[in-house]
């Protein structure tokens, strides 16, 4: 299963921790679109800025600031992706199968 890029919104303090265990999956940050972005691309990876290589042996990613408000978040909708030139934290071109992945976020309400 995927998680649409999105932003966690204005209710929360601009910081986010997660907890991923299980399956390892790529997080994906990507710029978010401005309200006078009328661009008709639809492909989305032309605009992430950065993944990140969740271990499924327990990875904790933490973004905060301008990652936390001028990004979205998300992790695509697929079994199988390659990192890459992006990732922050693995080579490129390195096969993540996805598999069952518990993920725990958390952050702190105004």
């Amino acid at each position: 299963m995927g998680i649409m890029p999105h932003t966690d919104g204005p209710a929360y303090h601009s910081r986010t921790a997660t907890i991923s265990i299980g399956g390892d999956v790529l997080f994906r940050l990507t710029k978010r679109p401005s309200n006078t972005d009328n661009s008709l691309n639809t492909d989305r990876h032309k605009k992430d800025v950065m993944e990140v290589l969740l271990h499924g042996c327990g990875s904790l990613i933490v973004f905060a600031n301008d990652a936390y408000l001028n990004h979205c978040h998300g992790i695509d909708e697929t079994v199988e992706e390659t990192s890459s030139g992006i990732c922050a934290n693995e080579r490129e071109g390195v096969e993540v199968n996805r598999n069952y992945r518990v993920s725990l976020t958390f952050r702190y309400k105004k």
